[in-house]
């Protein structure tokens, strides 16, 4: 099923949770999360201190690529109460893109089930299926073992360590990141029945 607004963004239901573009009435379950600082910890942001910011972020980062026909990120809705616990999807692919980099950025409370494994297989069967992406990417912090736990369950193999720059504001910092890939015909491989 496709969304009635952006057709290049499909509605994906997994075991647990509906896959759909982020919508503006969104904002108060995604400001739960992005008023974290350890949320938004290495994303070019900072926290949201109130319901406008996260308002804004919506019309810019999602809606807004949305309406240029680029391929993004997904609300992650838990089926159980129809709530957005988090996004997750690729980051503004254009439909002619070869290589897409998936993100994710789930509600805290959320942490430690391995939502990402599940949505992630959602995620890149879409992205080899329905779009001209021929590899993906991950980067994720150093320190965030739970994230390299499920690209590791998604098949995405480490290639490489090294200093990712985050600019917020003025100030400058540099984390260590671990990237990670995957090529549509190995996925093709190892998801062949």
């Amino acid at each position: 099923m496709v969304d009635d607004i952006y057709p290049q963004m499909p509605i994906i239901e997994t075991k647990n949770y509906l896959l759909r573009p982020v919508r503006l009435n969104d904002a108060d379950d995604m400001f739960e999360y992005y008023k974290q600082s350890k949320v938004v910890k290495y994303l070019p942001m900072s926290f949201h201190k109130t319901v406008l910011d996260t308002k804004r972020f919506i019309k810019s980062f999602f809606i807004d690529n949305y309406k240029q026909g680029k391929i993004g990120h997904f609300a992650v809705v838990d089926k159980s109460n129809n709530k957005v616990i988090g996004n997750i999807g690729l980051n503004n692919v254009d439909k002619n893109d070869t290589e897409g980099e998936i993100g994710i950025c789930i509600n805290p409370i959320y942490w430690g089930h391995d939502i990402a494994t599940e949505l992630g297989r959602e995620v890149l069967k879409f992205a080899f299926s329905s779009t001209n992406i021929k590899r993906i990417i991950a980067n994720t912090y150093e320190d965030n073992k739970r994230t390299r736990k499920s690209l590791e369950h998604l098949n995405l193999k480490y290639y490489k360590t090294y200093d990712k720059k985050i600019v917020k504001g003025m100030k400058i910092t540099y984390v260590k990141c671990d990237a990670y890939r995957i090529l549509k015909s190995e996925y093709t491989k190892r998801n062949r029945k």
